[in-house]
């Protein structure tokens, strides 16, 4: 799990199985807990970090969009599925689905050691990762059956609001750090935004923007090979020194400390 230990951004659907402990997981700054036997997906492009404790231990498949096609998989029939969880990206597995993810995941790292550089490696790998995929959509396609979303208790007005803010901010926060921007593009007045903001997420527009910021630029620190100013103007920073002073205020760190540590 090193790997996850800072925010990265995963070009993958990425799924996680716990088999032992429990970890808390930031998906787009959204927490959740995965606990033992239970599992964990998420879409591409989410920006995700894992505060793994010594006794956590996690069954870990990434795959990307590009590879699902290669293989003759459209990623399309199973984003849709992803998507429909919205907040619930954890979630506990049956025993039965947990033993068999579990041991398609064991069968594939075991045949990419052992049996590597074998006339038909390639299609082995492929067919296991294709079985593995098809038995997550079906998990997941289950899950909706017994759960379906319009089962669930309707979300109020704020909450409403509130997800149409966070949708607006992962969209243009590279650009746009006003309140006043956001509360335009969702038709209500900065005033009345900072309220609802505050009422359901205990945090404030200002707080949740720099946080966005601040997690894309710990991604781009490390794990782009940009440099800081070329980090700067990407988040619409007017110079490095302002970005640099921006990113100290809000993690106690300069931009090369961060990189560095």
């Amino acid at each position: 799990m090193e790997a996850f230990q800072f925010p990265c951004r995963i070009g993958a659907i990425t799924i996680g199985i716990c088999t032992a402990g429990e970890s808390r997981i930031l998906s787009n700054l959204r927490e959740y807990t995965l606990t033992e036997g239970s599992m964990f997906v998420s879409t591409p492009q989410n920006i995700l970090q894992v505060y793994s404790e010594h006794d956590f231990r996690c069954d870990v498949l990434a795959i990307s969009p590009d590879f699902m096609r290669q293989i003759h998989i459209n990623p399309q029939y199973l984003l849709p599925v992803l998507m429909v969880f919205g907040d619930q990206q954890c979630f506990p597995l049956s025993e039965a689905n947990r033993s068999a993810l579990h041991h398609l995941i064991l069968q594939i790292e075991t045949e990419m050691q052992v049996a590597s550089g074998t006339h038909f490696t390639t299609e082995i790998i492929s067919g296991l990762i294709s079985a593995t995929i098809y038995k997550i959509g079906d998990i997941l396609t289950r899950r909706i059956e017994q759960c379906p979303p319009q089962e669930q208790p309707r979300r109020n007005r704020a909450e409403t609001y509130f997800r149409q803010f966070m949708q607006l901010l992962s969209e243009s926060f590279k650009t746009e750090r006003s309140v006043a921007y956001y509360a335009r593009r969702m038709c209500i007045t900065p005033k009345y935004l900072t309220t609802l903001i505050k009422r359901i997420s205990n945090k404030s527009v200002s707080e949740w923007i720099d946080e966005y910021v601040i997690l894309e630029a710990k991604t781009l620190l490390k794990y782009s090979n940009m440099s800081i100013q070329e980090i700067a103007y990407h988040l619409n920073f007017p110079n490095q020194s302002f970005f640099g002073s921006y990113f100290k205020r809000n993690t106690g760190l300069s931009p090369s400390q961060y990189k560095q540590s």
